[in-house]
């Protein structure tokens, strides 16, 4: 196993490797374009020294917007040689969600694409720090906000030395969902983004082994990170697509020669695919499924491959993992490098077998987040004593293995991505004709099947909602509106107009009541478009 607690930092590991085999392939696009180890560590610290020459100083934050692509990892790293803090946001923000990602970081500097520099200057009178915008495109796009080509500002800087980023310093501030206040922005170490590699432990990793990590996950959170981690601390080489595809899938993976790979709650499209005689012939060996599918050992014999499955979050890591699963509910055993409590709402400890929330503490200080950007009293709510509140409730066996149940904060997870219900919530009763709403998930078990729609494994949204006054609006209109301000996996499928959201004693909206009948005869389908919804 790799130690994690002792390797150097990913930008090291990558600077070494360019060293003793500068010409060994690193990171592929599959749209075009291989990067070798040695041209992918010279193009970071040009982007080192480009960000020292407009002025970022070490411990500022950088904002990032870019589908993946080559240069969104050697911005990454580049950033992390200048000390700099690279705030990654989803490029399909906009309005509100992009004004405050901006805004929380206090960003002077944003490095994007032309494809979203409308979206930013729309903002444009909302945005309290940032000066200018970099696009990684070769001719400059017209800006309210200065611009400048990323080649331009990098062909006047001159070289620099740049300190070695270790294990406790942070690689990104990666943004995750709010539950009771806005989204905030996770400290995430080095050393603790790089002990997911033990999610592919021991029997999981041949030693003389050069691992092909195939990725189609966005880099503005984690997974679309732990790949090219995973490369850089096993020696080996990432091939990743800019957006998942079921009908590309399996071409890119047999193409490049995969061997491993994270299936998050896709897996299921991967199934309803019309099986072929030649599902088995490819080379991946290992795919980390999380959730796991019921039927886990038919994809495995289907396709070839075994899977393992972990449990994590971006605050903490990924401290429990299973290679050998013994049902398809476990998320694995806990690493080595952590201790974990389960208790209850007092804070008592529960004996195995019963559910509360899970704490956990690292065995070296960079294991757990070093805390929220810019919140300290989320910072303060997050520990107990020494132990970080995951908010989550899990349970464990006699034989060490964990299951999560269920999340004790109200967010919602769809297509591998966190929604905060807070912040859907607050897009549609931005609509004048929205009194209150209400989001909630409904469960791929309640979900209905409509003809020639594969079935995620995964949630969907819904959103109750309660009309101003007398005030008149179509469901598909809401939803238009919606999705002219939100990413596409945050645009509810199903919608519910009630006279009256269901409240506790106290006054807050009671969800509990909602996920009762979570789709029922006044329940609209944004996929059939119509009321009720399709059964």
């Amino acid at each position: 196993m790799v130690d994690t607690l002792k390797m150097p930092s990913v930008p090291v590991l990558i600077r070494e490797r360019a060293a003793r085999d500068p010409s060994a392939p690193f990171l592929t696009d599959v749209a075009g374009g291989t990067m070798t180890g040695g041209a992918f560590h010279e193009a970071a610290l040009r982007i080192a020294d480009a960000m020292a020459a407009i002025g970022i100083e070490p411990g500022e934050c950088v904002a990032t917007m870019l589908d993946p692509c080559l240069t969104a990892y050697t911005a990454w790293i580049g950033l992390s040689w200048r000390g700099a803090l690279e705030v990654p946001i989803n490029p399909e923000y906009k309005g509100n969600l992009l004004a405050y990602a901006l805004n929380d970081c206090r960003a002077r500097v944003l490095i994007t694409s032309n494809g979203c520099i409308d979206q930013v200057n729309a903002i444009r009178d909302r945005l309290e720090t940032l000066e200018r915008i970099i696009t990684i495109d070769d001719a400059a796009y017209v800006s309210q906000i200065p611009l400048a080509t990323l080649a331009s500002v990098e062909a006047g800087a001159p070289r620099l030395e740049h300190a070695e980023p270790t294990l406790t310093d942070t690689n990104a501030v990666i943004y995750t969902s709010g539950t009771t206040g806005p989204s905030k922005g996770v400290l995430q170490a080095w050393g603790s983004i790089q002990q997911v590699q033990h999610n592919f432990s021991g029997e999981v990793i041949d030693p003389e082994q050069v691992p092909v990590y195939y990725s189609p996950w966005p880099t503005f959170h984690s997974s679309g990170r732990v790949g090219f981690v995973f490369a850089a601390v096993r020696g080996g080489h990432m091939v990743f697509r800019s957006r998942f595809s079921v009908s590309h899938y399996w071409a890119d993976v047999r193409a490049h020669g995969c061997t491993h790979t994270q299936l998050m709650g896709i897996a299921g499209f991967l199934m309803n695919v019309e099986r072929r005689s030649d599902d088995a012939d490819n080379p991946l060996q290992w795919v980390l499924m999380n959730p796991v599918l019921p039927n886990y050992r038919d994809f495995e014999a289907r396709f070839g491959v075994k899977v393992c499955t972990g449990w994590g979050m971006t605050e903490i890591g990924f401290p429990l993992n299973a290679s050998n699963l013994p049902n398809a509910q476990t998320c694995g055993k806990l690493s080595p490098l952590y201790e974990v409590r389960i208790v209850d709402s007092e804070g008592r400890d529960l004996p195995d077998g019963q559910a509360g929330e899970l704490l956990i503490r690292g065995k070296a200080p960079f294991l757990i987040t070093q805390g929220y950007l810019n919140k300290p009293e989320a910072n303060r709510k997050a520990w107990h004593d020494g132990w970080y509140a995951t908010g989550d409730i899990l349970r464990r066996d006699a034989d060490g293995y964990f299951y999560f149940l269920d999340r004790a904060n109200d967010y919602l997870r769809v297509r591998g991505n966190n929604v905060s219900s807070l912040e859907l919530e607050g897009e549609v009763r931005g609509h004048p004709a929205v009194a209150e709403a209400a989001a909630i998930a409904v469960k791929a078990a309640d979900v209905p099947a409509l003809s020639g729609n594969a079935r995620a494994s995964e949630d969907e949204i819904k959103i109750a909602v309660q009309l101003n006054g007398s005030a008149s609006l179509a469901e598909g209109d809401l939803v238009d509106y919606l999705a002219e301000r939100l990413p596409r996996y945050m645009v509810p499928r199903f919608v519910e107009f009630v006279a009256e959201l269901p409240r506790t004693p106290t006054g807050k909206i009671r969800k509990a009541g909602l996920r009762e009948a979570p789709v029922n005869d006044a329940t609209w389908d944004r996929l059939s478009r119509s009321v009720p919804a399709a059964t």
